[in-house]
């Protein structure tokens, strides 16, 4: 059976993968309404970490950011595994920052279908790359 929660390992807290996702992300993928980023990192508690972002510029209020972002994380929720089945097999160790750039509001169903390519899109990378550099976070 397929484990649909979102722990708190699952998600990225540390200012190292953060810095290192903005400034030297390993592999990068854009599909509107998301740009995405990846870097491999070594040691860390889950094998898939991620960040969500939603940015102040385009919705000035954050009750709307919030329901953004909670909608993302939702549609990671429910399609991570299409991307831990892949992860597990190789036993590496990413960090992903999905990025919301639209400047309207979320359409669910657009966003679920966009978000899938984009971990399918993962997928198909880590499958093709074998030979990957590892960023230690300490």
């Amino acid at each position: 059976m397929m484990n649909y929660s979102f722990p708190k390992q699952e998600k990225v807290i540390s200012l190292k993968i953060i810095e290192s996702l903005y400034s030297k992300g390993n592999y990068s993928v854009f599909v509107f309404p998301f740009k995405v980023s990846m870097v491999f990192v070594a040691e860390q508690q889950a094998n898939c970490q991620v960040l969500i972002t939603v940015p102040k510029r385009n919705f000035k209020k954050a009750v709307d950011r919030n329901r953004i972002k909670r909608q993302i994380r939702e549609i990671y929720r429910l399609n991570k595994h299409l991307l831990l089945n892949n992860i597990a097999l190789q036993s590496k160790q990413i960090a992903i920052s999905i990025a919301y750039i639209s400047k309207t509001d979320l359409a669910y169903n657009q966003a679920e279908n966009s978000l899938q390519k984009v971990i399918n899109l993962i997928a198909l990378h880590l499958e093709k790359d074998h030979s990957i550099p590892v960023s230690p976070v300490n």
